[in-house]
């Protein structure tokens, strides 16, 4: 009895101790998002920023500095917002890129993106975006029918007093000061809220066009929330995301309660 005794605490030790070894030595990806506006316009948002010219020495001269400090990530993985479907042609051309063949477009994708891969001696540029159009014609409709074009008005004075806001820190700023500013937590939220406040409360009670709407904006983010986690490989230790920002309090969202990230502060890398 004291050898069966002996034998079942030795088991017994041995599984917490590799219970616990495996709990410690667990690996968890760091993932940096990185919400940006965009720097080309007209964009496919309906409301967007009316952006200067990031041609221009200086912008450049900005960029570079930005994509030097997020260099020092020694990030596995760049991660943008271009359609998953368009891996192969972006792929095509961050490699003439890199052979410096070719000519970065003004998009925040490539200035940005391109350029920091380039930096980090990557061999692509993850594309990962899922496009899902929302229902705004039938929202429109709805409102009308409803009384409630009130709401798409205030949501509209909410959306120009933000983007006013993001111009006059554009236009005053830094490329670099302004990231910092509009990934502020209280500026996801106000920007999450657009969709929260005003959209998803259109058709309540009847044919839910707002929620429905707001649905798809959700759909879209999981899409590209899959396409993140199928993408990141069990060697990777840091992934940079580069997306529009309205993007980034729902994706934060969902990586925060997946066990396998960890999430990085944007300001704590932009000091």
């Amino acid at each position: 009895m004291t050898f069966i005794k002996t034998i079942s605490t030795f088991l017994i030790t041995l599984l917490l101790v590799t219970t616990t070894f495996g709990q410690e030595s667990k690996h968890k990806t760091k993932i940096l998002l990185i919400g940006t506006i965009h720097f080309e316009t007209p964009h496919t948002d309906q409301f967007e920023l009316k952006v200067d010219d990031f041609f221009s020495a200086k912008r450049q001269s900005e960029l570079e500095e930005l994509t030097n400090v997020l260099s020092q990530t020694k990030a596995t993985k760049v991660m943008i917002e271009r359609s998953i479907d368009n891996q192969r042609s972006s792929d095509s051309l961050y490699n003439l890129y890199v052979k410096d063949h070719y000519k970065l477009t003004v998009s925040e994708r490539e200035q940005i993106g391109f350029r920091l891969g380039k930096k980090l001696k990557l061999n692509q540029i993850n594309c990962i975006d899922k496009f899902y159009g929302m229902h705004d014609s039938l929202v429109a409709v709805t409102a009308k029918e409803n009384n409630q074009l009130y709401l798409l008005k205030d949501l509209g004075t909410e959306v120009n007093k933000m983007i006013n806001d993001y111009d006059n820190k554009l236009k005053k700023g830094t490329i670099t000061e302004v990231l910092k500013y509009i990934n502020k937590p209280e500026e996801l939220k106000r920007n999450l809220s657009i969709y929260l406040k005003f959209i998803a409360k259109i058709g309540a009670g009847k044919n839910f066009a707002g929620a429905e709407s707001v649905s798809d904006w959700y759909l879209r983010n999981l899409a590209i929330y899959s396409n993140i986690i199928n993408q990141v490989e069990p060697s990777d230790k840091y992934v940079i995301l580069i997306f529009g920002q309205g993007h980034v309090p729902i994706l934060k969202h969902l990586l925060q309660n997946n066990d396998d990230f960890e999430l990085v502060e944007l300001n704590s890398v932009l000091k």
